[in-house]
This record gives structure tokens, sequence and C-alpha cells, in this order.
């Protein structure tokens, strides 16, 4: 059973209209957990939460800190994992992904969620239609 999300359209900073992948996942640490809309990025090598998300969900975050090379430039970051569920029409369609590897941002004003390469896509055989919509399909 496939998921499929459909591109929808996000409003650059200049006004106009782009249409990226965005998919409804829910970030969940034991009992807590947090739902979105986000991009699912092929050229990011690494899901990247902020800093208030995995506060709140209570992540259990590395000391050791390092940079990550991002497209708003360099950023400090500290290692986590986290379930990820990607969200179906229904609940029963749901996927879920356990300790995937995550870097929590340290910039307070660093506020989306990405979903990267690893821990995820070696799991899925994802196809990206044109800029329509993104097919996430569990590989067994």
């Amino acid at each position: 059973m496939s998921l499929v999300y459909r591109f929808r359209k996000f409003k650059l900073e200049n006004g106009t209209y782009i249409k990226r992948p965005l998919i409804d996942i829910v970030l969940k640490k034991g009992n807590k957990s947090m739902e979105f809309s986000v991009i699912l990025d092929s050229g990011s090598d690494i899901t990247t939460v902020p800093k208030a998300i995995a506060d709140f969900l209570d992540l259990e975050i590395e000391n050791e800190e390092s940079e990550m090379i991002g497209y708003k430039g360099i950023g400090k970051i500290k290692n986590s994992k986290v379930t990820i569920i990607f969200k179906g029409k229904v609940q029963r369609l749901d996927e879920v992904l356990h300790d995937v590897p995550i870097a929590v941002m340290q910039d307070p004003e660093e506020q989306e969620v990405v979903v990267g390469t690893r821990g995820v896509f070696e799991h899925f055989k994802i196809l990206f239609n044109d800029s329509k919509s993104v097919s996430i399909t569990r590989i067994i």
C-alpha cells in the first residue's frame, strides 16, 4: 500500500508561489507527539527538527555539537532520534519508523521540520511525480 501526498502551494517571502512535496507526519517520543505538514527533501541528508520541538518531546539529545551546512548557511546541531509516523488517509495506513536519526537545530530562529534521507529513504520506495504528487511505499 502506498501513501500518496499531493504537492501543495507554498508562498515564498517575495509573494510568489511554488509547489512543494509536503507530507503529513507525527513526531513521537514516549507519550508525547506533534503533528506537522513537512517538506520531504531528497536533497537533505538528515531530518531536521527545531530545538523547541525536541524540548517539548523530551528527546534525549547528545551533548556534542557540530555544524551542518543547509540552504540558509551553516548552523549548529546536536543529534537525537525520534519515531516518525507517516500519516495515511486512515490510521491503519500509517507507516511508522522508530529511532530515526535527526539533527536538532540549536538556533532558536529555526522553526521548520524537514524530513531528509538518513533513516527514512532506505525503508521506502519514493516516487516524485513531477510537481504533482509524491508516493511512499514501504520496502519489505
